[in-house]
């Protein structure tokens, strides 16, 4: 990589970071509290068990007459130390019983919520780099996260970011044959969010079927590489949940408190009524909530995709399989929640893969600018008011929700100019005026460094 482009990189980064960190989400949400609970305790009473916290969540297990997160482990994890070292310094103080401190969870949505968001954003651009274009990238790429679901997001002590940029990055290792790498950051994924097994198991077995058809003496070489980098991941898991389940393959979701799914199984029928609910509908919709993907889709069907491409271990099964389990799971629509937020790992997988089929073709840059402007409008208008604040019973979030926020004048104040005395709605203003000025300043960097 050239140094001009390492320079951009790293602005790119920077502004990215800056922008999705705008926003940090102190609400007291049964998701972020039960994760900002176990660091809570952890760091200030040395014990995993969150009955100290465990009235002010609903997303909870018990076990043995105790109380734990029934989160997956590593994004409280990460926080742990940070937290342990603010707490040190007297930058955050201690949680008291009757909510989570706001710093922590304010803590918990930069590292897990804007840091991955900026790298994959960050990722997505350089493999738009690597097809040589001579077209300016950056702002395409914004467009198409910022104009998303992905963004509502950012911000916030959610798992699904963290899982989706450690998958990112798995894929990326495997594409660059570093399969050690690749197999450590797919555990660092399950880690975060226990679905990302499907991708997981798909990679492993097409690098055996890979290695099976290879007749090189070094053949086995990828999978097994592929396999150690995981296993110490494994192996820790499965040492938690014996821990704290008494079994190494129970997880927190099978001892949730108050919710016991058909069958005594996470994964019950399928239902329906969640294909049009997941795909295409303003109320989950994955193409509604990424509106670029439904360029990315029309691309890549013109482009006539054969057998072969359809039977992808890298990509298309492993996507189907995963949209098979959401539609089968009891809450596939995730709660309340602003777009598809069980579908996070394969939208910034198809964003990937898709951008550059974008990129290459005049007419569908355009297009992706047009959508993306409207997903813009979209998020943008949740950022500044709801968030993903939307009921489960609304299902037309857009006009029972978000019209009348916007009309009362309902702006967020989980802004960090709040804090320093702005006004929520003048922050809002000063956040789409300095994002505006960002692309239109990276888009004119990238055109004079391609002339």
């Amino acid at each position: 990589m050239r140094k001009s482009d390492r320079t951009f990189a790293v602005a790119l980064f920077a502004i990215t970071l800056i922008l999705c960190s705008w926003f940090l989400d102190q609400a007291q949400n049964d998701n972020t509290v039960s994760r900002g609970a176990t660091v809570a305790a952890i760091v200030e009473q040395g014990t995993v068990h969150i009955d100290a916290f465990a009235h002010l969540t609903g997303d909870k297990a018990e076990v043995d007459g105790r109380y734990l997160s029934e989160k997956a482990p590593l994004p409280a994890t990460i926080v742990v130390p940070f937290h342990a070292a603010f707490l040190r310094l007297g930058l955050i103080g201690p949680s008291p019983t009757d909510h989570i401190n706001v710093d922590l969870l304010r803590l918990g949505g930069f590292l897990c919520g804007s840091l991955p968001f900026a790298l994959i954003v960050l990722l997505c651009w350089q493999r738009l780099q690597h097809e040589q274009l001579r077209t300016p990238v950056a702002a395409l790429v914004l467009v198409t996260f910022f104009g998303s679901f992905l963004f509502i997001y950012s911000g916030s002590f959610y798992g699904h970011l963290p899982a989706a940029c450690f998958l990112l990055a798995a894929l990326v290792a495997l594409e660059r044959d570093r399969a050690l790498l690749a197999g450590a950051m797919a555990g660092c994924a399950v880690l975060c969010d226990y679905p990302t097994a499907i991708f997981v198991l798909c990679w492993a077995v097409d690098l055996v079927l890979n290695a099976w058809k290879n007749s090189t003496e070094r053949r086995w070489q990828a999978p097994m590489r592929f396999l150690v980098g995981g296993l110490p991941l494994g192996i820790a898991l499965l040492i938690w949940n014996t821990a704290l389940f008494n079994d190494p393959f129970s997880v927190g979701y099978d001892h949730v408190v108050g919710y016991r799914p058909e069958g005594g199984s996470i994964l019950e029928k399928f239902k329906p009524e969640a294909l049009w609910g997941l795909t295409g509908s303003s109320y989950r919709g994955l193409l509604f909530h990424m509106p670029v993907l439904i360029v990315a889709l029309v691309v890549w069907l013109r482009s006539r995709p054969t057998l072969r491409t359809f039977l992808d271990l890298r990509m298309t099964i492993p996507t189907l399989l995963t949209f098979y389990f959401v539609c089968s799971i009891g809450m596939w629509w995730g709660g309340w929640a602003f777009g598809p937020r069980h579908l996070t790992c394969i939208a910034v997988l198809l964003a990937y893969r898709g951008l550059p089929l974008i990129a290459r073709i005049p007419w569908s840059r355009t297009a992706a600018y047009a959508v993306g402007a409207l997903g813009l409008v979209h998020t943008f208008a949740a950022k500044c008011t709801i968030w993903y604040s939307q009921p489960t019973e609304a299902h037309h979030p857009i006009s029972e929700v978000l019209v009348p926020a916007l009309r009362t004048g309902e702006w967020s104040t989980f802004q960090w100019l709040v804090l320093a005395g702005l006004s929520a709605g003048e922050g809002c203003v000063l956040f789409i005026l300095i994002f505006a000025l960002a692309v239109l300043a990276l888009q004119a960097f990238e055109r004079r460094q391609l002339a």
